[in-house]
């Protein structure tokens, strides 16, 4: 970090309108925010609060403060460098209905209690056009703004996209929100001198001169229990805004960062390129069939991603990702075989198609070619990543066995669970990183950090799957909802509602999970709605939370520059709020 941004954080310190709690600080004072229901003490007034998100340099939160003055307005954004430039012109002016908060959006609600906000402006922010969980004006945006805005408050985005205006007008059409503005070209109209709509931002500005169109619509955010995502197809934007960046998962960075689809791509076309076209077929043919079955080979996409992370030469650990992949499927070929799945990936299992008997021979086939693929490293690296290598395949069975151990248990404990699940998934992906990072020249401090990384991020991807699996949106998760329900496997969601439940409540859980025949549907959902009545989700989300919150803390050990870490903070972050 540069010295003038460390003298920008520096002063925002001392700004006593600034307040700065990322996750991981509020997190970490293990307190409610102090201003959350009292922002009317910190004004001194009663008066309407306006948030501005993503608000970059607060110039909209100045502009509209000086303009509103019976009015309070809140800056909020992530980015505390580019915060400064408003929190300090607020100050220098004496503008006592202005204060900012450094923080993630994702986690506004932290800040106000309900009904504390009248309306929120969404002045530019990304259009985010391949993630519609992380788009501002998204329904899961519009479920979190609900908790806090009043019934009846405004939204308002401002854009020069294109693609997020259509998108908002979509979202707002199908679920009947009330537009009160709307407007696809505001400077060629005749709002164009609207003091309110005229503010111009510094990118605005630029924007406008290379001939972009300014879109705004204003909506009522009316309360509701259920939305409605758009199912529409919406051209992209075929240019990039100014300080929009195609960051981490898209492309790499200046500083030669490896990106996570071009990893992913190698890994893909490097798997295809192995040869099983040979003799004996009926050992071969299954293992070229599994691999062929797809998936996002996100473990040996992060063993190169680590290595990048060291070395420019990021190929030194292509051998042993694909080892880690072939060892990764063979493990699923023989867990279905144990399971007796008949579907993987929406495709014939190997014991299906085949027999029981190849599928257990050509698993252990997969096995030793993967030890092979590993040996085709640099000879100095093979003896340590050899080792955990073996450690890991040791500790996926001793998972493997927790969980089938716990199907015949009705005592498993939640620290039993979180055990069987590092084993049986985090390992794995932490190993991933490990062997990736040693391959490029990693210190070991440094490696064993991204080892930590990949444990966090690897239990808060089970713990997404446990809940994605009861709440998750169908079309998105890929398969029915309630499959862990209907065969009473033992999650962390049921555990730990046996663990809370009351005497009555948990004779009402096994009436439902020990009846020989019920309706699937109505099984589902009254397990579900037993979840919720006793915090459940709730639970589940901030266990997520913070092991995401401890996979970042080892990320920030590792002794390499920020921008190089970008695509596994990225990746955290896309981990955590997946939707399959």
């Amino acid at each position: 970090m540069g010295k003038n941004k460390l003298a920008k954080f520096g002063e925002m310190e001392s700004f006593p309108h600034v307040f700065q709690y990322t996750f991981s600080a509020l997190k970490a004072s293990g307190e409610t925010f102090p201003m959350k229901g009292k922002w009317s003490e910190f004004f001194g007034n009663g008066n309407p609060i306006v948030l501005e998100l993503g608000c970059g340099r607060g110039e909209y939160t100045v502009a509209l403060a000086e303009l509103f003055p019976e009015k309070n307005f809140i800056g909020v954004d992530i980015k505390g460098a580019r915060m400064w430039a408003g929190a300090k012109e607020s100050f220098q002016k004496g503008l006592k209905n202005v204060a900012f908060i450094r923080t993630n959006i994702e986690i506004i609600d932290a800040f106000f209690a309900p009904n504390e906000v009248a309306e929120i402006w969404l002045t530019f922010p990304d259009p985010q056009m391949k993630k519609v969980r992380k788009r501002l004006t998204s329904t899961r945006f519009m479920d979190l703004y609900q908790k806090f805005v009043v019934d009846g408050g405004l939204i308002h985005l401002k854009t020069d996209s294109n693609f997020l205006y259509q998108y908002t007008c979509e979202m707002v059409k199908a679920n009947h929100y009330k537009v009160e503005f709307q407007n696809d070209d505001l400077y060629h109209s005749d709002f164009s001198d609207d003091r309110i709509l005229s503010i111009k931002t510094f990118y605005e500005q630029q924007w406008i001169e290379r001939g972009l169109t300014i879109k705004h619509i204003r909506f009522v955010l009316d309360k509701r229990e259920t939305f409605v995502e758009p199912d529409v197809e919406i051209e992209y934007d075929n240019y990039r805004s100014y300080n929009r960046t195609r960051r981490g998962m898209e492309k790499s960075n200046e500083e030669g960062a490896l990106s996570f689809v071009s990893a992913q791509n190698l890994v893909k076309k490097s798997l295809k390129e192995l040869n099983w076209d040979i003799n004996p077929h009926g050992l071969y043919d299954p293992i070229a069939y599994v691999l062929s079955l797809g998936g996002k080979r996100i473990r040996p996409t992060c063993a190169l991603l680590a290595c990048g992370m060291f070395s420019d030469d990021y190929a030194k650990a292509l051998n042993p990702a694909l080892a880690l992949e072939v060892f990764h499927n063979f493990t699923l070929l023989h867990d279905d075989i144990m399971d007796k799945a008949d579907m993987r990936r929406g495709q014939p299992t190997v014991h299906v198609k085949w027999n029981d008997n190849t599928a257990i021979l050509s698993g252990d086939a997969m096995l030793i070619k993967a030890y092979q693929l590993l040996a085709k490293c640099e000879p100095n690296v093979f003896p340590s990543i050899s080792a955990i290598f073996s450690q890991t395949a040791v500790e996926v069975c001793e998972g493997q066995q927790y969980d089938m151990d716990f199907e015949s248990r009705n005592d498993v404990s939640v620290d039993e669970y979180m055990e069987m699940i590092r084993l049986k998934t985090a390992v794995l992906l932490a190993a991933s990183l490990q062997i990736g990072a040693i391959c490029g020249g990693a210190k070991e401090e440094d490696a064993k950090a991204l080892y930590e990384y990949g444990i966090g991020i690897g239990l808060a991807f089970q713990l997404k799957d446990d809940l994605l699996d009861v709440w998750g949106d169908v079309k998105k998760f890929g398969k029915k909802i309630g499959g862990d329900i209907c065969c009473n496997k033992k999650t962390f969601l049921l555990i730990n509602a046996y663990a809370k439940a009351n005497a009555e409540e948990k004779k009402e859980l096994d009436r439902w999970l020990l009846a020989e025949t019920t309706d699937r549907d109505a099984k589902v959902s009254a397990v579900t709605r037993l979840y919720e009545s006793l915090g459940i989700k709730t639970l589940a989300e901030q266990t997520i939370r913070e092991y995401y919150d401890r996979a970042i803390e080892a990320l920030d050990k590792v002794g390499v520059e920020k921008e190089r870490k970008e695509v596994l903070y990225q990746l955290a972050y896309d981990l955590m709020y997946r939707e399959d």
